[in-house]
């Protein structure tokens, strides 16, 4: 699995207005919701916050990586968002969060696969001190898309 068959523009949203994590993964919910890639915002907010309890996903450098592994996922997908302001989050450094990367996979076997393939290609990416810059500071969903490797949806 590619990121270039995941990427979906329709789900990236630049400068979204958050005032929380709660608002942000609610909002970002919403857009996978509106697009198809859910059917039950609430059912899949819950099992966000399931995974929350694992572990920190806020993994530094402004960046968190919320998991949505859920029954109520229809289609695989990864929301992104930048962040007009930073917001406070559970992160390894201590530090706000001004990008969001929402995973977006059913709770069965095989997409426990892809979900971590996926991760894997994002974390790679993202790795990347001057693609993250690029990322948080893209214009639009279209240079999201291309800075990750994948073509206009």
């Amino acid at each position: 699995m590619e990121l270039e068959e995941i990427l979906d523009e329709r789900i990236i949203k630049i400068g979204l207005d958050a005032g929380s994590k709660d608002d942000a993964i609610r909002k970002m919910s919403a857009i996978l919701y509106e697009n198809g890639y859910i059917n039950d915002i609430e059912d899949f907010v819950k099992d966000i916050y399931l995974r929350e309890q694992e572990g920190v996903t806020g993994i530094g450098n402004g960046v968190a990586i919320p998991h949505g592994k859920s029954g109520s996922v229809t289609r695989i997908g990864i929301a992104i968002a930048t962040l007009k302001d930073e917001i406070e989050w559970e992160t390894l450094d201590g530090e706000k969060v001004n990008t969001i990367f929402l995973f977006c996979v059913s709770n069965d076997t095989n997409s426990a696969r892809d979900h971590l393939v996926l991760l894997s290609k994002v974390a790679a990416k993202i790795a990347d001190d001057e693609m993250l810059q690029k990322i948080s500071m893209a214009k639009s969903a279209q240079e999201v898309v291309s800075y990750l490797g994948g073509k206009s949806a």
